[in-house]
């Protein structure tokens, strides 16, 4: 499949769109309507991954530019890692099976595919501040390990409303990339590992 942002590529002229829209059968604008959705599933993370990754890339490109308040983030590539194949594949079969019926009529032309994931590392008094993904369609996270109750809420900024929600283990959060979103500051004792990703859709 190719790896193409439809929306993007509507967006850059006429012909484009009237590629999009008239050929190849795709309302891209229904990709832009508010959606959030709640689910649990277990995307098959391994452990190890993490802390082995977290070991060799003590800097990465999203850590050294933060405040002393935020946490440890990987790089935003591990969609290509071999240890990620399968749980990539899941969180893709899920979103063009389940997501995509919620956006689209049954049938609709296109995948999602999945454009970046990265994990995160929140240790206790850590945070994250507001912010959003403008340069995809769909974002979400997973929570692979976590201590239930200690604090480190998503909260998502609605148009009309604000979303505080206490995630637990396995619990998968998907929300338009333009959502503003932060984390609240987690006061566990142990590690809370969660993984994110965007997703564009393609054909």
């Amino acid at each position: 499949m190719i790896k193409l942002d439809l929306y993007k590529y509507s967006k850059k002229n006429l012909v484009y769109k009237f590629l999009i829209k008239k050929i190849l059968r795709i309302n891209v604008e229904l990709l832009k309507k508010d959606f959030l959705h709640f689910d649990n599933i277990d995307l098959e993370f391994k452990e190890s991954f993490f802390y082995e990754y977290y070991k060799k890339n003590p800097t990465t490109d999203w850590v050294g530019n933060i405040n002393e308040r935020d946490h440890y983030q990987s790089n935003h590539n591990l969609q290509s890692k071999d240890e990620f194949y399968k749980p990539v594949r899941k969180l893709e079969s899920f979103l063009n099976k389940k997501i995509k019926e919620k956006l689209f009529i049954k049938n609709m032309n296109g995948k999602f595919k999945i454009k970046n994931m990265w994990f995160t590392i929140q240790k206790k008094n850590e945070d994250h501040s507001i912010h959003n993904h403008p340069k995809s369609i769909l974002s979400g996270v997973s929570y692979f390990k976590i201590e239930e109750k200690k604090g480190g809420e998503l909260i998502l900024y609605k148009k009309d409303k604000k979303i505080t929600f206490m995630p637990k283990k396995n619990d998968l959060v998907i929300f338009n990339s333009e959502t503003m979103h932060s984390v609240n500051s987690f006061i566990g004792e142990s590690d809370r590992i969660a993984v994110a990703w965007d997703a564009v859709y393609s054909f």
